[in-house]
């Protein structure tokens, strides 16, 4: 075995520090709101995060429009998703965790290498810390995250993981069953806006029969996108595999926090871009004050905590993923 490592570097000019065994290599830019560059596995050299051809990765001036700034990867998304306003002050889009420079340190002991980074907000007196560690040569990285409210008074919030993965149309999406709502979309094939549908099956007038199998990624020339909501999810978990190389990587998280999921689905039709964003979020609709009139939104009481784990997991001999269990401190993918 192994024993994982935890160094200091740099990437792209930006100080960076990187965890790493037999299976995985992680590297996170902490001044780049603890941005995660990299998720390579390690079995066929890939990184498995897709990066934007037209935008490396650079500090973004506060209230900067995300999508402007994003060079790609893995950022964390609160309080809020879209624009929202809390205790009468305005968020950015896109919340402010991914625009402000984060703390960060490595350590290697007792056959586990940690990375711990904490972030805070600017309009929400919150604090948010996320240990990502690598455990012997296990193909498995767990990210610990805790949220505390430094406020003397209760803070709402929506948060969502925003990975943004490299996909080719050999490339399928599982998820448990869900209620699917189209949230975004360039046209009839990506469904109409508001409209739901069983997962994986989308009424498609333009499709053979009627239907398009949304568990397939489409290919750039395609020239379309779409953004799905899977609303009340029956587990908490998804999947993205390469059909081709028989290898793919599986998020497994807490539904008690995570209730639901947004597929990101970019197949050209997005300023010529081609990758897929699977998401956990806590709530949907994702925009603070939206989610509050919902009833959706987390709150934590003044000087109240939260604390929840996320499992990013590889897997290969497999074409398709039926089930992903957590077993103790194993992560089983069926």
């Amino acid at each position: 075995m192994r024993v994982p490592v935890a160094l200091e570097t740099t990437a792209g000019g930006m100080a960076a520090l990187v965890l790493e065994n037999e299976a995985l290599r992680v590297t996170v830019l902490p001044d780049l709101g603890g941005h995660v560059h990299e998720l390579v596995d390690r079995a066929t050299g890939r990184d498995l995060l897709w990066h934007n051809p037209r935008a490396v990765p650079r500090p973004a001036p506060y209230g900067g429009h995300f999508d402007d700034w994003w060079s790609g990867g893995w950022d964390e998304i609160f309080p809020s998703g879209d624009r929202g306003t809390l205790h009468d002050e305005p968020l950015p889009y896109m919340g402010e965790m991914w625009c402000v420079p984060w703390v960060a340190s490595v350590a290697a002991a007792g056959g586990e290498a940690r990375l711990t980074a904490v972030g805070h907000g600017t309009v929400a007196p919150a604090r948010m810390t996320r240990t990502l560690v690598l455990r012997g040569d296990e193909p498995l990285l767990l990210a610990r995250y805790r949220i505390d409210n430094l406020d003397v008074r209760p803070l709402p919030f929506t948060w969502g993981i925003h990975p943004a993965f490299a996909v080719t149309p050999a490339h399928r999406i599982d998820l448990p069953p869900a209620r699917m709502v189209v949230g975004v979309s360039s046209g009839l094939s990506m469904g109409v806006v508001g409209a739901e549908y069983p997962w994986p099956d989308l009424p498609d007038p333009t499709a053979p029969g009627g239907m398009h199998d949304m568990r397939r990624v489409r290919p750039r020339t395609d020239a379309v996108f779409g953004g799905h909501w899977a609303t009340d999810l029956a587990a908490g978990w998804l999947a993205l595999t390469d059909t081709e190389t028989r290898r793919g990587v599986a998020l497994s998280f807490d539904r008690d926090v995570f209730r639901h999921a947004w597929l990101w689905q970019v197949y050209g039709g997005w300023r010529g871009h081609h990758h897929l964003a699977l998401e956990p979020w806590s709530s949907h609709p994702q925009q603070v004050e939206e989610a509050v009139a919902a009833g959706t939104a987390l709150e934590l009481a003044p000087g109240a905590s939260i604390e929840t784990e996320v499992a990013f997991v590889l897997y290969g001999d497999l074409d398709a993923v039926q089930s992903v269990d957590r077993l103790g401190e194993m992560v089983i993918v069926r």
